[in-house]
């Protein structure tokens, strides 16, 4: 199941917080139609739809689309009535305000803004308490929400060039690269989740007769966008991140050109057309793997370093020096721990 570990962690910052509320495991365990010995267990697995009926009852049980995680509730309902508003914009730009203007007198507790640059549009999220969310869940369930609204507004995937979270990272950078991007960073100063800025002026093509699928889609799955294509960014991303995982050799622009039946110009046309480039790619898809590779004990420095294509292993300290600020050992010695699943 893609991202496994992300919908555990969702699932049970959901249970904690309501369990922190006064709800008693009784009361929760009848709400989300799972067993006292589930709700209790901080070990449990939850697959998708488990995940999905967690997430709406949780809502329900509370009256608050927030989940408890701010000082005052959103109301349920909330949500239908943003996209109903956010709809009436007539291109994705005009959308994303008119759905983050929706939220601004309703809660002074989350703040969204839309921040446009020349060459990328910031989708801005900031929180007047985030105290109250020990398990970071608002930024990262959020910042996956307005990327498929975005993408699922327009009908096209979205690129995002990069998210930034405030709170150090809590799940694996797969999972992270498969439902968001692979630059996602941490521990910044602001929440932020960065668009290209072209995508802005897509046309919406959604209607208000399309918004009951939208809002109870028939897959369950977080990574991906209900009635949305992938894109080819995304799928030849997949296709290098499985031949540099499998062959422990970098894809060549003409070999994936091959696989696709295209000529490597063409390959070049594609992704420059949707704000990306083979190199770029090529970069965020090593990156990944090295810094998985790093953080498993088993795998050498060195081992990395061929793995990863490197000609020798000075290549790739100077690589991790500039991704992360630091060397491959000093990297061992700091990096995140396994992802807590409840707590």
């Amino acid at each position: 199941m893609v991202a496994a570990g992300l919908i555990n962690r969702f699932a049970h910052a959901l249970i904690g917080n309501a369990a922190s509320k006064g709800y008693h495991v009784e009361v929760i365990s009848h709400a989300l139609q799972l067993t006292p010995e589930v709700v209790r267990d901080r070990n449990a697995r939850f697959d998708a739809e488990t995940f999905c009926r967690i997430s709406r009852n949780v809502k329900l049980l509370m009256d608050d689309e927030f989940c408890g995680f701010t000082t005052a509730p959103c109301r349920v309902g909330s949500f239908q009535h943003m996209c109903e508003n956010a709809l009436r914009g007539e291109t994705l730009g005009q959308a994303l305000q008119r759905a983050f203007a929706f939220y601004a007198p309703l809660t002074g507790d989350i703040r969204f803004e839309l921040q446009v640059h020349e060459d990328a549009a910031g989708l801005r999220m900031n929180l007047a308490h985030p105290e109250l969310d020990r398990y970071n869940f608002l930024y990262e369930w959020w910042f996956i929400v307005w990327s498929h609204f975005a993408a699922w507004l327009i009908g096209e995937e979205v690129p995002v060039l990069a998210a930034d979270f405030p709170h150090p990272r809590a799940g694996s950078l797969e999972e992270y690269a498969a439902t968001l991007t692979g630059n996602c960073r941490f521990s910044r100063p602001v929440g932020s989740l960065l668009l290209p800025v072209q995508y802005l002026e897509r046309r919406t093509i959604r209607r208000p007769e399309d918004l009951p699928a939208f809002l109870e889609p028939s897959g369950n799955d977080i990574a991906n966008v209900f009635g949305v294509h992938r894109s080819f960014r995304s799928l030849l991303r997949a296709l290098m991140r499985e031949h540099l995982g499998r062959t422990r050799s970098v894809l060549s622009i003409e070999e994936a050109a091959a696989h696709y039946n295209i000529s490597s110009q063409t390959l070049r046309r594609r992704l420059q057309s949707e704000c990306t480039s083979y190199r770029l790619l090529k970069e965020q898809v090593r990156r990944e793997l090295v810094l998985e590779w790093l953080e498993c004990s088993d795998i050498g420095i060195g081992e990395a370093s061929l793995l990863a294509g490197f000609a020798e292993t000075n290549g790739l300290s100077r690589a991790l020096k500039s991704w992360v600020g630091v060397s491959p050992s000093e990297y061992r010695q700091v990096r995140p721990g396994p992802a807590a699943e409840g707590a």
